[in-house]
């Protein structure tokens, strides 16, 4: 059926930059995460084959219009996992896991079911990542477990906490960008992750009294409400955000123009060889569409 209501046009080709992350894996790209850069939350699936499915026994054709089909073999809907790390405190009710214990039981879990029929592990794959970096000195090693952590004088010194979002968008999905891009995309369905936000907000003192009554906030750094409670308006966190992402009802600033300057906000994870900086050409489309709200009789 023709859409006659709507009309499409394009402007003239033109470049924009990206970030992206170059790994497809979950349990990778934490396990690559520079020692001061922690993540937050990460967004996974691991998706059930399509060519293990088998009819259903008794809904089948041609005794129906269509095919009902069961699968088979072990998958892994879309999951959300978060960290304990130095910006944000999990949700209620949501564990907060250390990388390493996520990487081991990740990888014991698929082990258990890599040998079962009809699964894939190569369908594991992020959509979202969200991760926080700090500044090297506010950084030390846990004595009981090893891992890095962040020291209590990021919070006295209401030091600097820089984090970055990442999620699959659909603007890096096109055929060729697919081809020039395979190392982070296995296989043809899937588009890059790539940097869709950065905010740079400064650390707030922790809630260390035994007085204190109230529980402790879920952020560990001063969000705009906060700083507008405490006076303390350049605390205000600062974001940049692609347009195409972003509310109509958000304050951020475009972050397409400080896309090849990402060293500025992320000095130790820009190092590693995770991040790539790619420049694309192509064209913006537009559509205008006529939406009815009346039926008028002729």
């Amino acid at each position: 059926m023709s859409d006659s209501g709507a009309e499409t046009g394009s402007v003239e080709t033109s470049s924009r930059g990206a970030v992206i992350l170059d790994e497809s894996d979950p349990r990778t790209v934490i396990e690559r995460l520079p020692n001061t850069v922690f993540p937050i939350m990460i967004r996974f699936a691991l998706q059930k084959s399509t060519s293990g499915d088998r009819a259903h026994e008794s809904l089948r054709t041609p005794d129906y219009p269509v095919d009902v089909r069961i699968p088979q073999g072990a998958y892994i809907p879309q999951s959300t996992v978060y960290f304990d790390n130095p910006a944000e405190r999990p949700p209620r009710n949501a564990a907060a896991w250390r990388p390493r214990e996520f990487v081991d039981s990740l990888s014991e879990l698929l082990d258990e079911i890599e040998d079962s029929p009809h699964v894939d592990p190569d369908r594991l794959q992020f959509t979202d990542l969200c991760v926080a970096e700090i500044a090297p000195r506010y950084t030390t090693s846990d004595p009981q477990t090893g891992d890095t952590v962040a020291t209590p004088e990021l919070y006295g010194d209401q030091g600097d906490i820089t984090l970055g979002y990442f999620r699959r968008e659909g603007s890096l999905s096109a055929t060729e960008v697919r081809d020039s891009l395979d190392t982070a995309m296995p296989g043809e369905t899937r588009s890059p992750p790539q940097l869709i936000q950065i905010t740079e907000a400064t650390a707030k003192p922790a809630r260390s009294s035994r007085e204190t009554q109230q529980p402790a906030g879920r952020h560990k750094y001063f969000t705009e409400g906060e700083a507008e409670r405490v006076d303390k308006l350049d605390a205000t966190p600062d974001a940049w955000m692609l347009d195409q992402v972003a509310a109509a009802s958000e304050s951020h600033r475009p972050l397409d123009p400080v896309l090849s300057e990402i060293e500025r906000f992320f000095p130790q994870l820009a190092e590693t060889d995770l991040l790539k900086f790619i420049q694309l050409q192509g064209r913006t489309e537009t559509s205008e569409r006529f939406y009815a709200n009346e039926v008028l009789s002729r």
